[in-house]
């Protein structure tokens, strides 16, 4: 059954890795890359399992407790470049009643990213530890462009043109301490400071032969703002035996607000041959909306750690992420009653991670080797129930958040060398969508 939309259906930024924000209905939200794996590059060569190890001074976020391990005072850097490849619904066809997306196009661009995602001192004593650092949770930036030649969505309606930028940003400034309760027990304890700011728009255009100029943007759709919230992480270390120890952890992620607006850009005129004309005029603001949630989910985590021997430790963490808190009183740009945006969810989800290192102990140097693996469940957003027919909205909602990222299987290397005062670490992380590489050091005073 053809329909036409009253909602331009434009390509989106869909699906990264990571964790996801959609918290209007406009496409950019589709998927975000949150930073919520373990910090280090020696807990990313392990595939991101470190809980219930948490040795070094990566523990400040992982899991505070484990600071209690460290004996000298030390200071960590971690700068990582992360590669992505973003898929994005750029036509094809789909039918409703009942939807069917099957037949859309996904397409891909590709952008890449250089930060300082982590630094921290760590301050040891006899029972106890503290720490201040500095994590990166979010740093991204980009522009991007579909072909500016329009594609129908037969059955649907027609993928209008986008030019999107996206820039995103979130610090978490730290401090954690961590008290050794005994022999087997630590527990540690940390409050952040975030600061928060974001600035994303989608310019959408009218697309040839039906418009006589595909150079006017026709809309806007835009976020933006800065804020700041508090967080909680706490966590704590079990010694369970000569060659087993387990960790636990929670994080309660902050919450912002920000602003978001729907604008028109231009007067469209019909003529007489059946195109399209249109005419820049001032922005005409159609939504307005002045207090946009966002909530970075709260995790829970569980860790083992196995060593058989001195060379040779074998990690397996399982966290649980409240993705659904994203998407709680999620709001519209476009103009969709509660009902219908409602149905725009993500699922909780559980990563799984199984890594190991081995170190050549006999080494003056010692020399270490790691590998890992983990799951990433999906956490773009989804249109969850079939938009029916009737509500053209539905439809363009179903359509525009269709080519979200599913599930993905990550690999992880890496390696490391130890010296009198100094530990350097590599790593890589390769997935479907991100490729993330690593690189730490660790000086000891």
């Amino acid at each position: 059954m053809k329909r036409q939309l009253t909602l331009a259906i434009g390509a989106a930024l869909l699906g990264m890795t990571a964790q996801a924000f959609a918290i209007t209905d406009t496409e950019t939200n589709a998927s975000i890359p949150f930073n919520l794996a373990n910090p280090g590059a020696r807990s990313m060569g392990m595939g991101g399992a470190f809980l219930g190890l948490a040795d070094d001074s990566t523990a400040a976020y992982t899991n505070p407790a484990g600071l209690t391990q460290l004996v000298t005072p030390e200071v960590s850097a971690e700068v990582r470049h992360t590669e992505y490849s973003l898929p994005y619904v750029s036509g094809g066809s789909a039918s409703v009643g009942p939807f069917n997306g099957s037949g859309l196009n996904v397409s891909n661009a590709d952008s890449s990213q250089n930060n300082l995602s982590f630094l921290s001192v760590v301050f040891p004593h006899d029972r106890w530890s503290f720490a201040f650092y500095r994590d990166e949770l979010v740093r991204f930036n980009t522009d991007f462009s579909s072909v500016l030649t329009g594609e129908p969505v037969t059955d649907v309606g027609t993928a209008f043109p986008i030019t999107a930028h996206a820039n995103l940003k979130i610090v978490d400034y730290g401090f954690s301490a961590a008290w050794k309760a005994s022999d087997a027990i630590s527990l540690g304890a940390g409050l952040s400071y975030y600061n928060f700011d974001v600035n994303t728009s989608i310019n959408r255009y009218g697309f040839a032969p039906a418009f006589t100029d595909t150079s006017i943007p026709l809309n806007r759709q835009s976020q933006f703002g800065s804020d700041n919230d508090i967080g909680v992480n706490l966590g704590a270390r079990f010694v369970l035996s000569e060659h087993f120890s387990a960790g636990l952890n929670y994080r309660r992620g902050p919450s912002f607000s920000y602003e978001a607006t729907s604008a028109t850009l231009a007067d469209v005129f019909a003529n007489n041959d059946g195109t399209f004309t249109p005419t820049p005029t001032a922005a005409n603001v159609a939504t307005d909306l002045k207090n946009v949630r966002f909530k970075v989910p709260d995790e829970f985590g569980a860790g083992l750690s196995w060593h058989p021997t001195d060379a040779l430790v074998v990690n397996f963490d399982a966290d649980y992420i409240q993705y659904s808190q994203l998407t709680r009183g999620i709001q519209s740009l476009f103009g969709n009653d509660a009902a219908t945006v409602s149905q725009l969810s993500i699922p909780n989800g559980t990563e799984i991670h199984l890594g190991g290192e081995y170190t050549f102990t006999q080494m003056s140097h010692p020399f270490s080797l790691r590998a890992g693996v983990w799951h990433d469940p999906r956490h773009s957003v989804e249109f969850k129930a079939d938009p029916g027919t009737a509500n053209l909205g539905a439809v363009g909602l179903a359509t525009l958040f269709h080519g979200g990222q599913g599930p993905q299987n990550h690999v992880a290397v890496g390696l490391g060398w130890a010296f009198a005062k100094f530990q350097l670490d590599a790593a890589a992380d390769f997935a479907d969508v991100t490729d993330t590489f690593s690189i730490s050091g660790v000086y000891h005073f």
